[in-house]
């Protein structure tokens, strides 16, 4: 299935974008490896139509979803992290004039009297189950105290879930630039500044995609091999586009941490979303990318895209992009996986598209070609 030349150009010329992530609440939280809005913007245009179903069945950030509905696209997506379905959730979720009024007041009014003193309630459950696990510094536990204070009054308002989550995303947006792989810790005023800027901007960005609430937007905390069971497309129907970036094969992300300054990990991440962790990076990334083969890793793709292909009809398109730890055995490994789930590769030019990592910059390979720092656009539809 080839595209004609201008859409080739332009989905290549959006692949070659050097844009950070940004636009209408794209900037809500920095999900790892996250897709470029531009590219997806392309895709969806290129192989949808408005009102067609879309699918993400590794959602991460929400990126697809995202522009699916500005774009006037339903869209469904699935993620195995409670964290993922948190942030692609907020993204997502359209909130009133008046709700967007409550919460500036209201954060205008409660964080600047927030203080490291006083007596406050400690998330105890959260504590004794590890959540707050290296997050004890003597550099951190200021930043640590108010976001246990902000919390605790945040779930004590008289606020529908849809603006506490508004808040608590705020706070996990904050808390990142604060602290995630961080050296120097921000002061308390830095933070308190940094926590009213965030939900300024994060309110006026809502607003942007507050006059699409009649597309149906759908979020699932669950793994992709439990699509084929979802009653959603009964419903809907199967999706026109499938645009995802699973987990990339022996490579290493950190999907489900904050590094504290070097190598300590936490899990404080879920405890803002409020949702529940408890599992390994092996967890997120399908299988240990130690194992021999990556059996575990190719077994669980083909589990993922075989119950795909079951919601799936001869018009579906997949777009997936992927990176690879040795492309030049796990690249045929997993077309053949995809094969065997029922999917076929076809091209939609002449070459490839590889996207170099370091520097972010994609471009076209001829096939063959590769590179362990490149990730790569694959085209897939259902084998007849």
């Amino acid at each position: 299935m080839n595209v004609d030349t201008t859409k080739f150009t332009a989905i290549l010329d959006a692949a070659n974008s050097k844009k950070r992530v940004s636009g209408f609440t794209h900037d809500f939280y920095n999900y790892p490896a996250r897709f470029s809005p531009i590219f997806v913007r392309e895709i969806i245009n290129t192989f949808s139509n408005p009102g067609d179903l879309i699918l993400d069945p590794f959602m991460g950030g929400g990126t697809t979803l995202v522009e699916s509905k500005v774009l006037k696209r339903n869209s469904i997506g699935f993620d195995i992290s409670s964290l993922a379905y948190f942030v692609s959730k907020v993204k997502t979720t359209s909130l009133s004039t008046k709700e967007i009024e409550g919460i500036i007041d209201w954060s205008f009014t409660f964080i600047p009297s927030l203080k490291c003193t006083g007596e406050y309630t400690r998330p105890t459950r959260w504590i004794e189950e590890g959540y707050l696990r290296n997050f004890t510094d003597k550099s951190i536990w200021p930043i640590r105290v108010l976001m246990e204070k902000y919390i605790h009054a945040v779930e004590n308002l008289d606020s529908p879930p849809n603006v506490k989550n508004f808040l608590r995303a705020a706070l996990l947006k904050s808390g990142q630039w604060a602290i995630d792989s961080k050296r120097i810790i921000p002061s308390t005023d830095e933070f308190r500044n940094k926590l009213l800027e965030n939900i300024s901007e994060m309110a006026s960005a809502i607003c942007t995609i507050n006059e699409s609430k009649k597309i149906k937007v759908i979020c699932r905390n669950k793994p992709a091999r439990k699509i084929h069971l979802d009653g959603t497309f009964k419903k809907l129907g199967s999706p026109k586009l499938i645009l995802t970036s699973p987990p990339y094969p022996g490579v290493h992300v950190m999907y489900h941490r904050w590094q504290i300054q070097g190598r300590r990990e936490t899990p404080a991440p879920f405890w803002i979303a409020n949702g529940l962790d408890g599992h390994g990076l092996s967890h997120y990334t399908m299988g240990d990318r130690n194992q021999e083969g990556l059996r575990d890793y190719f077994l669980n793709i083909k589990k993922s895209f075989s119950s795909i292909s079951k919601i799936c009809d001869t018009n579906t398109i997949i777009v997936q992009v992927i990176a690879f730890s040795e492309p030049s055995w796990q690249l045929p490994k997993y077309l053949e996986t995809m094969e065997a789930a029922g999917f076929t590769e076809f091209d939609i030019s002449d070459s490839r598209m590889w996207r170099v990592v370091p520097n972010r910059k994609w471009y076209a390979h001829q096939k063959g070609s590769t590179n362990s720092s490149n990730e790569l656009v694959l085209f897939h539809k259902l084998t007849n």
